[in-house]
């Protein structure tokens, strides 16, 4: 699997994360957003609903954090 980083976490951005756990194509995503509480509770909010489904690390971070991703969105 991979990392993924997802710049910005609005509609897009958090349908995509969203999206990547319910398919389990990540082992790791990290939401950046200008906003760090909105992309806090983006993140938040998705880790929520993986107690079922998907092992993904999510959570809110910063550019540092996007270093070693596969993919960047």
């Amino acid at each position: 699997m991979s990392k993924i980083t997802i710049i910005g976490s609005g509609r897009v951005g958090s349908t995509i994360a969203y999206s990547l756990t319910c398919r389990e194509m990540a082992t790791e995503i990290v939401i950046i957003d200008v906003n760090g509480e909105k992309a806090l509770g983006e993140a938040l909010d998705i880790r929520q609903g993986l107690a079922y489904g998907s092992p993904c690390l999510v959570y809110a971070g910063n550019y540092e954090d996007a270093k070693d991703s596969d993919i960047v969105v």
